[in-house]
């Protein structure tokens, strides 16, 4: 196979990625049947299954590629200039406070630019289809939050609690936040409305002062 016929493959295996994410956002993985991921990536039928031997194979697929793009947004925002070279440093490590700052910008951005993937991965049930590699790559997320968390109450930052409990809240607040904005999602937000919600989701997971 030369050159331009893996980069033509390779584009139609993403075609039939991107397609059927977007249905799954729309109909659920459930609700979609494979004709119709076929339909609208503009492929025949038979071209999934040279790629994807069923469609459990598409739904794992699917779940890894939206899955490891949040995580890779995630980890990015945490990095020295915030994974995009726009955020200013002071020399110093930050704070809980400000890395939160970073991780809701992370998440945010995520949300609005791969709104159908955000859809997918918060709004659904996947435990009926799930490989043992989508669990693991699941489990991964699960534990990069959570160690944001408990680094948080180490700090004196975050409330004392059951770390996956606070992550569930903050999570829950927020794609509770996309779901009412449907069908534009997070985009459609100003900076000022983002900069309350995130004000808000931080102020469920901040230690509060006692006099």
């Amino acid at each position: 196979m030369n050159i331009h016929s893996v980069a033509r493959n390779s584009d139609i295996a993403q075609l039939l990625l991107d397609s059927a994410v977007s249905l799954f956002a729309e109909r659920t993985y459930e609700g979609t049947q494979m004709p119709a991921v076929a339909q609208r990536a503009g492929v025949g039928v038979g071209s999934i299954y040279r790629y994807f031997p069923s469609k459990e194979a598409l739904g794992n697929a699917a779940f890894q590629y939206a899955k490891r793009g949040l995580l890779d947004r995630l980890t990015a925002a945490l990095a020295p200039d915030g994974g995009s070279g726009e955020v200013g440093g002071s020399g110093g490590a930050p704070s809980v406070r400000e890395e939160f700052g970073r991780l809701w910008l992370g998440f945010t951005r995520y949300a609005g630019e791969h709104h159908d993937a955000f859809v997918f991965l918060e709004h659904q049930q996947h435990d009926t289809f799930l490989a043992p590699e989508s669990l693991a790559l699941s489990a991964e997320v699960d534990g990069f939050a959570r160690e944001f968390i408990e680094r948080g109450q180490r700090a004196g930052e975050i409330r004392d609690g059951d770390a996956r409990q606070l992550v569930a809240l903050a999570i829950g607040a927020f794609t509770g936040l996309v779901k009412h904005l449907r069908p534009g999602g997070i985009a459609q937000l100003s900076p000022e409305a983002l900069a309350t919600a995130e004000d808000a989701v931080w102020d469920l997971l901040h230690r509060k002062a006692t006099s």
